[in-house]
C-alpha cells in the first residue's frame, strides 16, 4: 500500500467514527477525490458522474450559482438540528420554505421522510457530513447517477466492472460505510428527488430571479474589488482559483472544499439584495482562513488537548476569527462589519460601535494561535 492510499484509508477510518466534524468529513472525501484521479473518465454516461467538479477555464474565480448545491443543502436544512454557535444554515430558512410550501399546498416525499431521516442523523451525526458531497458534482443529474451506481452496487466497489464507476462507488463509501447509512442514503435521495420535482426547482427559479441583482453584485464587487485584495492570500495558501458558489440555504457558515491551486468549491451566503453583497465576501474569507486556522490550532495543541476535543472547539472560533483578521485586508470598515454580520448570525445583540470587540469577545482564542493567524496572514500578503 503506496503512502497516499494509507492516508486516504486512515482518513476513512476516521471517517467512520461517531461525530466527526463536518470539516474533518470535507478533508476525508478530498483526500480520497485526490487518491482516485477522477481525470480519466470513463465510457459512455459514465463519464458525467465522476467527482471533482473541475472549475471553468479563463475567469478567475467565477461567481456562480449550482441548483443542485442548494438542493441538497435545503434537504440538511430541513432535516439537521442546527444548535452550532454559528448556524450552519440560513437563520429562519427552514420557516421560511415552510411558508412557501404551505402557500402552494405541498407536501412531498421528503416531508413525508423528514421524521425518520432526522431520527436516523441525530444517532448518526456523522452523516451530516454528506453535505460537502454535493460540491463534488456539476449537476443533479451527475449525482443523482453516481449514487445510483453505488446504491445499486450496495456500496462495495468490486461490483462494479468500470474502474471509473468503481472509485465513485468508493467515494460515496467514504461518507456511508455501513449498511444503515446507505439506507439513510437510499431514502435521502428518494426523498430530495420529490422535492425537486414538486417543490424546489420552481421555488428555486423564482428565488434566483429575485435576487439577480445581488448576484449581478456580488459578481462586480468580486471581480473589481475583492478577489484582487485577497488573491496574494490565496495564491500563497493554494486556493489561487475555484468556484465561488452562492447558496440559498447558506448563512455564516460555508461549505468549501480546497482542491489545489485550480478546483476548489466554496459555497457561500447568497445575498438576498445587491446593498448586502458583503455577506458572500464574509462567508467567504470565514471558509478561506480555514488553511491558517487549522495550523495555527494544530500547531499550538498536544495530542492529549486534540483527543479531548479542543481542536475541534478551537478550529471553529479560528474560522470566525481568521475571516476578521483577513478582513482587516479589505479594509477597517469592511472588517467591522462582518463582525456586526457574525454576531447577528450568532443571534447576538448587535452594538453601536465596537462590533470588532464584541465579535474577539464572543469567540476567544489562545495569543498564540492568533499570533500564529496573523504571522501567515502577513507572510501571504508580502508575497513570502
Amino acid at each position: 500500500m503506496n503512502r497516499t492510499t494509507h492516508l486516504a484509508t486512515r482518513l476513512a477510518t476516521r471517517l467512520s467514527m461517531h461525530g466527526t466534524p463536518l470539516r474533518t468529513t470535507r478533508l476525508a472525501l478530498l483526500a480520497l477525490a485526490g487518491v482516485l484521479s477522477f481525470g480519466a473518465g470513463c465510457a459512455g454516461t459514465q463519464t458525467s458522474a465522476a467527482p471533482l467538479v473541475r472549475t471553468d477555464a479563463g475567469v478567475q474565480w467565477p461567481v456562480k450559482t449550482r441548483e443542485h448545491v442548494d438542493l441538497w443543502l435545503h434537504a440538511y436544512a430541513l432535516l439537521v438540528d442546527d444548535t452550532t454557535t454559528v448556524p450552519l444554515f440560513a437563520r429562519g430558512y427552514r420557516d421560511e420554505v415552510t411558508v412557501a410550501k404551505n402557500a402552494r399546498n405541498l407536501y412531498t416525499g421528503l416531508d413525508s421522510s423528514r421524521a425518520a431521516l432526522a431520527t436516523t442523523l441525530r444517532a448518526r451525526p456523522e452523516l451530516e457530513g454528506a453535505q460537502f458531497v454535493a460540491l463534488y458534482f456539476g449537476s443533479w443529474e451527475e449525482m443523482r447517477q453516481a449514487f445510483d451506481y453505488f446504491l445499486k452496487a450496495d456500496g462495495d466497489p468490486n461490483k462494479a466492472g468500470n474502474r471509473e464507476v468503481q472509485g465513485i462507488i468508493a467515494f460515496l463509501g467514504l461518507q456511508f460505510p455501513k449498511a444503515e447509512g446507505r439506507e439513510f442514503a437510499r431514502r435521502l435521495m428518494s426523498g430530495v428527488e420529490s422535492e425537486r420535482e414538486r417543490f424546489f426547482h420552481a421555488w428555486w427559479v423564482e428565488q434566483q430571479r429575485l435576487r439577480t441583482p445581488s448576484l449581478a453584485a456580488v459578481d462586480t464587487l468580486w471581480q473589481r474589488k475583492w478577489r484582487p485584495l485577497l488573491q496574494r492570500y490565496l495564491n500563497h495558501t493554494q486556493q489561487a482559483n475555484g468556484d465561488l458558489i452562492l447558496s440559498l440555504p447558506l448563512g455564516g457558515e460555508g461549505r468549501s472544499v480546497p482542491a489545489g491551486k485550480s478546483a476548489s468549491q466554496y459555497a457561500v451566503s447568497w445575498p438576498r439584495t445587491a446593498d448586502s453583497a458583503e455577506v458572500a465576501l464574509f462567508t467567504f474569507v470565514h471558509e478561506a482562513a480555514g488553511v491558517i486556522a487549522s495550523s495555527a490550532v494544530n500547531d499550538n495543541l498536544t495530542p492529549a488537548q486534540q483527543r479531548e476535543g479542543a481542536g475541534t472547539r478551537l478550529s471553529s472560533a479560528g474560522l470566525v476569527r481568521g475571516g476578521a483578521l483577513l478582513m482587516a485586508h479589505v479594509g477597517a470598515a469592511e472588517a467591522e462589519r462582518y463582525a456586526r454580520y457574525y454576531l447577528a448570525q450568532m443571534g447576538r445583540t448587535v452594538p453601536a460601535t465596537g462590533a470588532l470587540a464584541a465579535l474577539e469577545a464572543a469567540f476567544p482564542m489562545p495569543e498564540e494561535m492568533l499570533t500564529s493567524m496573523r504571522r501567515q496572514i502577513e507572510i501571504a500578503f508580502a508575497g513570502i
